[in-house]
């Protein structure tokens, strides 16, 4: 049910894309290497599984590392396309919104001692 107002909502009139900024492109940037920092931490957890255990519900607790760079990699092309076609004042929220959880998920991995490997 809530995916059918989502969709409602983003078929409304007042919502369409305003012009990329160059905020925008800063914001982007924030989020994508956080998600990249939390990308490479999830590796270390995969190549770890008698020490961490991933909580991703779409991975699952021990990820397989092509799933792992299939799940970033759709996840961070599909970040850019839905902040693209949101309306500026969305966009930003959600760009805000965004890096705030990858940045929670980083930092948290960081204090378990999960280091990044690339």
């Amino acid at each position: 049910m809530s995916k059918f107002f989502f969709i409602l909502l983003l078929l409304s009139s007042s919502v369409f894309a305003d012009e990329w900024r160059e905020a925008d492109t800063y914001r982007e940037v924030a989020y994508l290497t956080v998600h990249s920092l939390d990308w490479a931490q999830t590796h270390t957890i995969a190549a770890n599984p008698d020490k961490y255990f991933e909580h991703n519900l779409i991975l699952g607790n021990n990820p397989k590392s092509e799933n792992i760079n299939t799940y970033f990699a759709l996840t961070a092309l599909a970040h850019i396309g839905i902040a693209y076609v949101l309306p500026y004042e969305w966009r930003k929220g959600f760009q805000y919104v965004t890096i705030g959880i990858e940045s929670r998920s980083v930092v948290r991995n960081f204090s378990l001692g999960i280091s990044i490997q690339f």
